[in-house]
């Protein structure tokens, strides 16, 4: 029995190992559940983050290149390749959609679309971080709740209320308690987070939806696409970076 004046985190790995051990089934079901959703969490939290980042990345050499075309230093087919090439990029196929598109409404309903198809990809996986924010707390306090039904039982099994009987099973509910919210709170920092970033992507889809709008009604040309007026340009990410 681990004695009941030292402090959980003055426990080594053996004295922690031994705490689990002495935990009951229910106790050490909640804490694997919270363990695979942990897990599975950091993966979600990992590989979003790497995505995005190389999305702000080719978005920001995608504006560029963008401005090339308007000041027509780049071609149209140029532009078009070097999308071709980065099919990751939102932007770079948002662009793909409606090359070639003569008319206003044909580029808002193309862009509309790949706009819905690419968010619906970027938050592929964001339901199991949601889904561990929300669970994550409630099981922690169902370990809380179970633990101290399992030491009054004891209590009233043992007819004692000597700290030994009780110390396990406020152990049980403590170490459930620290699971739920070390697994809940990383994953509603990175959610929000995550959900943020993919809302900027969305509007940087929006104002290329604009740009490319008034592209395609003015007469879009490869010759001169520079012709169109400079202000209507959107700011090149300056206020805002996923």
């Amino acid at each position: 029995m681990i004695p009941a004046s030292v402090p959980l985190a003055a426990l080594g790995t053996s004295e922690l190992l031994s705490l689990l051990a002495d935990t009951t089934f229910f106790g050490k079901f909640i804490l694997l559940v919270l363990l695979v959703l942990s897990v599975l969490s950091w993966a979600v939290m990992v590989e979003k983050a790497r995505q995005l980042a190389r999305i702000r990345n080719g978005h920001l050499r995608f504006w560029e290149e963008l401005g090339n075309w308007l000041d027509g230093a780049l071609r149209g087919d140029d532009l078009r390749r070097w999308c071709d090439e980065r099919p990751e990029l939102p932007l770079a196929n948002q662009f793909l959609e409606t090359y070639g598109l003569e008319s206003a409404p044909s580029v808002r309903r193309a862009s509309e679309r790949i706009a819905y198809l690419e968010i619906e990809r970027l938050e592929r996986y964001l339901m199991l971080l949601s889904t561990a924010v929300t669970i994550s707390p409630f099981l922690g306090l169902l370990g809380t709740v179970w633990g101290i039904m399992t030491s009054f039982w004891d209590m009233a099994s043992l007819q004692s209320a000597n700290l030994t009987v009780v110390a396990p099973g406020i152990a049980e509910a403590l170490i459930t308690t620290i699971a739920g919210l070390a697994t809940a709170i990383p994953a509603v920092i990175f959610y929000n987070s995550l959900v943020r970033k993919i809302d900027m992507v969305g509007n940087e889809m929006e104002r290329l939806r604009t740009l490319l709008e008034e592209q395609a009604g003015g007469g879009r040309g490869d010759e001169h696409p520079g012709a169109r007026d400079f202000a209507a340009r959107p700011d090149f990410h300056d206020k805002e970076r996923i």
